[in-house]
C-alpha cells in the first residue's frame, strides 16, 4: 500500500476539525537534545546524539495534528526522519484517557530514504494502573512486512522532585523474510526513566536494555535529555 502523502495527512485532519466548529485551537512544541535516539531501545544514530524537534496542534474536540522531526544515522546517508500524526485524544474521566490515530514517518538525506517510509496505526490507554500501548505498522520501513509493538508503562512521581518511569514493549516483525530486527524475529525492550522540570528546562534521564542477542545491541544503554517546551 502506497504511503499517505504528508500534506493528504494534514489535509485529512485539519478537514475533519473543520466539521467539529467552535473549535479553539491550541499550538505547543518542544525543543530537544539528546545523547541517543532509541526507538523501542535501539539506536536510530549509532549511539551518537540527535536534536528532535516535535509541534502538535490540538483543537478542544480532542482531534490533534502533530509533526516530528529528528536525526538519524543508519550507517548511510539517510539523517533525517519526519513523522506526522493526525490523531484524536479523549478524557473519559481523572484516571481514564485514550490517545489514538495514524502516523507516517518519511526519511530524508539519500536517494533510497523515501523507501524506508510507512505509516502505522495507535492506541495508547492511560489508567490509574498502567499505560497500555500498541502501534501497527502493515509495510514497515518498506519491506512489505507487518511490525507490532505493544507496550506497557507505570509513572511513579517522587515528592514533586521528578517522575519516574518504569516500562517496557515487546515487538515482532509479521515476516522475517521481509524484514528482521536484527537477524531476529521478536525481542523485548523495558526501561527506567527519571524526568524533572527545572529552571525552564525538561531534564530526563534513562536507562534501556533489551533481550538482543548482538553483541552490539545487548548491552544497556543510558541516555540524557534537555528540552525546551513553549
Amino acid at each position: 500500500m502506497k504511503p499517505i502523502g504528508t500534506y493528504q495527512l494534514a489535509a485529512l485532519c485539519l478537514a475533519t476539525v473543520n466539521l467539529a466548529a467552535p473549535v479553539q485551537a491550541e499550538v505547543s512544541g518542544k525543543v530537544s537534545f539528546v545523547s541517543n535516539y532509541l526507538s523501542y531501545g535501539l539506536s536510530q544514530t549509532q549511539d551518537d546524539p540527535a536534536l528532535q524537534f516535535t509541534t502538535t496542534w490540538s483543537g478542544e474536540s480532542g482531534l490533534y495534528l502533530s509533526g516530528w522531526a529528528s536525526q538519524v544515522d543508519f550507517g548511510e546517508e539517510t539523517d533525517t526522519e519526519i513523522g506526522v500524526y493526525a490523531g484524536y485524544y479523549n478524557t473519559f474521566s481523572d484516571t481514564l484517557s485514550l490517545d489514538a490515530g495514524i502516523a507516517q514517518f518519511l526519511y530524508e538525506g539519500a536517494d533510497i530514504s523515501d523507501d524506508y517510509s510507512y505509516n502505522e496505526v495507535y492506541a495508547t490507554l492511560h489508567t490509574s494502573l498502567l499505560s497500555l500501548g500498541f502501534h501497527y505498522a502493515w509495510d514497515y520501513f518498506g519491506s512489505g512486512a507487518e511490525y507490532t509493538v505493544v507496550q506497557v508503562s507505570k509513572q511513579f512521581p517522587l515528592n514533586d522532585w521528578f517522575n519516574l518511569t518504569l516500562g517496557a514493549d515487546y515487538a515482532v516483525t509479521g515476516d522475517e523474510n521481509k524484514y528482521s530486527i536484527l537477524g531476529e524475529s521478536d525481542y523485548l525492550h523495558y526501561f527506567l526513566r527519571a524526568e524533572k522540570d527545572w529552571l525552564g528546562v525538561q531534564w530526563s534521564l534513562s536507562v534501556h536494555e533489551t533481550t538482543m542477542p548482538e553483541t552490539e545491541t545487548d548491552e544497556a544503554r543510558a541516555v540524557a535529555g534537555i528540552g525546551w517546551a513553549f
